[in-house]
């Protein structure tokens, strides 16, 4: 009989032979089920990743992991959430660079400490942003794209995933690279900021391949630049900032596992453990790669330090350029 995933990452980390500190014998982790909390909602790419990697997590065991939305303030809502959830490794959070590196250097009252309030358990994926505008916009590459937004000063509008968001600090330090002024208009997510941009309420818009790819293939949204070192392999034609003229504009977003600060560390291994089997799988990299992502699972350690690092980076950013909120 096939051994379910979850048993066999409970024998990894726990053994079967464990004995409880009271009596009998210790029942593997997890015994009910897990529910990861996705900070934005139905839809966009980081409700899109948390899905297909769940979904593989626990391939062979039933519902054992349910992908909860809980959209708001940018990402802070649900981690403010999972950073005061118990501590037992049933709730999670699929963490982004909005909520951890971001957020925290954004808002002057935010609950939580993307280093004390979280134990992190693996980083999943990395990707770049795109920068999209309605077609109607008549602009083909970023350099008259500029020039349209300096001759129209405060006219253009854009889109987000919500304020104080990777998306939305991405436009804003954009705009000050490119010196260009323009209108934020936040959205709950992925999805509902595309449908914008789509229904022509705003002028354009940031986000990762997943959202932008399908659009611009389809000639519903013109791709204009990718904010990475190297040129998107889904739209070989589509420059990158650099070569627009921005060298100094990069911005790269990442999707991974976290559990409140003070989980035990053997429930944390077997987390990490089942995040890796599930990046091993062929169909979830391809689906992950189609989607838009790179996939890039990693030791707990690993994660923390990605988070420190790409906090100082963006804090430094945002504190430049005077981005807070309340």
């Amino acid at each position: 009989m096939r051994v379910q995933l979850f048993k066999r990452w409970a024998v990894l980390a726990l053994g079967l032979g464990a004995l409880a500190p009271c009596s009998g014998f210790a029942k593997a982790f997890p015994e009910k089920p897990i529910t990861i909390i996705v900070p934005f909602a139905v839809g966009g790419p980081t409700d899109t990743s948390a899905r297909v990697v769940a979904a593989a997590m626990t391939k062979g065991t039933g519902d054992k992991i349910i992908v909860e939305n809980m959209p708001g303030a940018g990402s802070v809502l649900g981690a403010t959430h999972v950073a005061n959830a118990k501590a037992d490794g049933y709730t999670l959070l699929w963490g982004t660079a909005s909520a951890l590196a971001i957020a925290p250097h954004v808002y002057s009252n935010i609950r939580y400490d993307p280093r004390k309030s979280f134990d992190p358990i693996s980083l999943v994926a990395t990707s770049p942003f795109i920068l999209a505008v309605r077609p109607s916009l008549g602009v083909k590459t970023v350099g008259q794209f500029v020039a349209l937004a300096k001759a129209h000063p405060g006219k253009l509008n854009f889109a987000s995933t919500g304020t104080g968001g990777s998306s939305h600090l991405t436009a804003e330090l954009f705009q000050s690279v490119a010196g260009i002024s323009s209108v934020h208009v936040p959205y709950n997510g992925g999805a509902p900021a595309m449908n914008a941009l789509l229904a022509k309420n705003v002028d354009y818009y940031f986000d990762t391949p997943t959202t932008i790819v399908p659009m611009a293939k389809s000639g519903k949204v013109v791709a204009l630049a990718v904010a990475s070192s190297k040129r998107w392999p889904a739209l070989p034609d589509m420059p990158t900032f650099q070569e627009a003229g921005y060298k100094n504009f990069e911005s790269i977003t990442w999707f991974g596992l976290l559990a409140p600060a003070g989980t035990p560390a053997d429930r944390v291994a077997v987390l990490n453990k089942a995040v890796a089997l599930a990046l091993q799988q062929p169909d979830v990299v391809k689906s992950l790669e189609h989607s838009g992502f790179v996939v890039h699972p990693s030791s707990e350690r690993e994660f923390a330090d990605r988070i420190a690092a790409d906090g100082k980076k963006w804090g430094a950013l945002i504190e430049a350029a005077h981005i807070h909120l309340k």
